[in-house]
């Protein structure tokens, strides 16, 4: 998936709001400008939209692990380079919303795609693992929808507030 279109379904989904988005941004020391941040979440075919890039995605998640959780414990090499990709986007929003197994597969039955405790621990495993199984663009976009329904009663997060 598209870091631009990942950011505006989790923006969509957690109903942030921009001055959130930026205090996440923040919190990583990303000197993220709000004419950035709207011209990223716009549509691709809307006028003035910018695309945004996996550092962008990856900052951001990380924000909001540090925003829900506080200091990040044991963060990678400041040098090493990690691979952004569809299982590493999962994970993150699982550690940031401290979301348990049972929560995941009800998102993913909200998002009508029903994924088994043992599938779910494949898309968690390394990457060099028989088992890994990678996920693909339609199964993260089904997470996502499903994550915007089961977000939706839930307190807004925002304003460096931590449950």
């Amino acid at each position: 998936m598209k870091p631009g279109q990942a950011l505006h379904k989790i923006r969509q989904a957690l109903h942030l709001d921009d001055e959130t988005m930026l205090e996440i941004y923040a919190l990583e020391g990303y000197p993220m400008e709000e004419k950035r941040l709207k011209a990223i979440l716009k549509k691709p075919s809307a006028k003035g939209h910018k695309n945004a890039t996996y550092e962008e995605l990856g900052l951001f998640l990380d924000g909001l692990i540090r925003l829900r959780h506080g200091e990040i414990k044991n963060p990678p090499p400041e040098d090493a380079e990690i691979e952004l990709d569809n299982n590493l986007i999962l994970k993150k929003l699982r550690i940031a919303l401290q979301l348990r197994d049972m929560d995941m597969e009800m998102i993913f039955e909200l998002g009508e795609r029903p994924m088994s405790r043992a599938k779910l621990r494949d898309l968690f495993r390394a990457p060099d693992h028989p088992k890994y199984l990678p996920c693909p663009d339609a199964v993260l976009n089904d997470f996502l929808l499903g994550l915007e329904e089961f977000w939706a009663d839930m307190p807004p997060i925002g304003h460096y507030t931590k449950l």
